[in-house]
């Protein structure tokens, strides 16, 4: 009966949280997220006859080379129009990125790009978010 007692008692002990350790007079590094923000820009253009190729310029900053973009472009009534994907460090930190839109199968008006960039640094990860808007107008 006597270890059945210290047994419930050694389990019930192990269950209990820990008082916290006193302060040892050091400051504590507080981990601060490295910023991270990513620039999208599309074209204010005219829709043209045909299938084209338009361009979106992007920008990120990054603190290392370990991250993505994903970006993701629809039409003014909902429907995807074209979806990409930007790794570092096989694509540059900025530059412009080709997108194909046939005017048949696409009509003209708004455009919104959004996207999600996530940078995978050695302590922790960290997101931002970025939203932009275009116009593509009937052609002449």
């Amino acid at each position: 009966m006597t270890s059945l007692l210290v047994t419930a008692v050694m389990t019930a002990s192990t269950l209990l949280p820990l008082p916290p350790l006193p302060p040892t007079g050091e400051p504590t590094p507080e981990a601060t997220p490295d910023p991270v923000s990513a620039v999208v820009e599309g074209p204010d253009d005219r829709l043209r006859r045909g299938c084209h190729d338009y361009a979106l310029r992007y920008a990120v900053t990054v603190p290392d080379d370990d991250w993505s973009l994903d970006l993701a472009m629809r039409a003014r009534d909902g429907r995807g129009v074209n979806a990409q994907s930007l790794l570092g460090p096989n694509d540059p930190v900025s530059g412009v990125l080709p997108f194909r839109l046939c005017g048949r199968a696409t009509s003209p008006g708004r455009f919104t790009v959004t996207g999600v960039l996530v940078s995978y640094s050695s302590t922790q990860e960290a997101r931002a978010a970025v939203t932009e808007t275009f116009r593509l107008r009937r052609r002449r």
